[in-house]
């Protein structure tokens, strides 16, 4: 006798449109593990939230813009590389470069001086004052992935209701930083949802390391809201946690 599981999701009135994002490639690199992984976890993510009555739009987002100041070979083959991900399920609705980002890159930070919300930092360049995050070295004429990727959740704001993006656990200090600049330009950030996966071949990218994010790099604590939902979630299981034998408490009541 074979036992059957039957889930039945509730479908919304008003339907939403979601731009699920993966597979994020830079042009000097060959699809490996990762970016497979990712493809993967955007299919997943994808017909996952069709069953909520979503409409997905699949997005790939190319950086051509951060190989130019590393001098490394621009060898991606976007044909072969869109195909994969087309046999792994996550076939591009959309495709954008992040050099293409850099003129509204440009005018946002003059947006955001004029708020006198950033300016010129003791290092020489410019930075968002609430947290340090830098938004562009001007010795190198360079704008950084926290701000070009605030251009990009702009554009995903305006053609969908909500969106996650795919991405390897290093990417989790640039996202926090692109985070803070939204919400100085008052965008839904509520509507933003990354998704983070870890491979341990994953290859290191200098420009999403936290030094190219924040002057100061903050203490991590990525850990502790996970942590303490965790624990939150025992308790609810187990009906209660005890951090000794003589002494229980429903951590459920006092979480937040």
């Amino acid at each position: 006798m074979t036992n059957t599981l039957q889930l039945k999701f509730p479908i919304p009135k008003n339907g939403s449109t979601i731009i699920v994002e993966a597979g994020h490639i830079y042009t000097h690199e060959q699809p490996a593990l990762e970016h497979q992984i990712g493809a993967a976890w955007g299919n997943l993510l994808s017909n996952y939230l069709t069953l909520f009555g979503a409409e997905i739009k699949k997005w790939l987002f190319i950086d051509n813009y951060n190989p130019q100041f590393e001098q490394k070979p621009q060898t991606l083959n976007l044909c072969s590389y869109t195909n994969l991900l087309t046999q792994l399920g996550f076939t591009p609705d959309t495709i954008l470069y992040e050099a293409d980002l850099v003129l509204e890159a440009k005018d946002i930070i003059n947006h955001l001086q004029k708020k006198n919300l950033a300016g010129l930092h003791q290092n020489g360049k410019i930075v968002l004052y609430k947290g340090n995050i830098l938004l562009h070295d001007p010795e190198n004429k360079k704008y950084m992935c926290a701000l070009l990727d605030a251009c990009l959740y702009l554009q995903k704001l305006k053609q969908a209701d909500g969106c996650i993006t795919v991405l390897d656990e290093q990417y989790a200090p640039q996202q926090k930083g692109t985070i803070a600049i939204l919400k100085k330009l008052e965008a839904n950030t509520e509507n933003i949802f990354p998704f983070f996966y870890s491979t341990a071949s994953s290859s290191l990218h200098s420009s999403v390391d936290s030094s190219n994010v924040f002057v100061n790099t903050p203490a991590d604590l990525s850990f502790v809201k996970p942590a303490i939902d965790l624990l939150q979630i025992v308790a609810k299981l187990s009906g209660s946690v005890s951090p000794k034998s003589s002494l229980e408490m429903d951590v459920g009541k006092y979480g937040i």
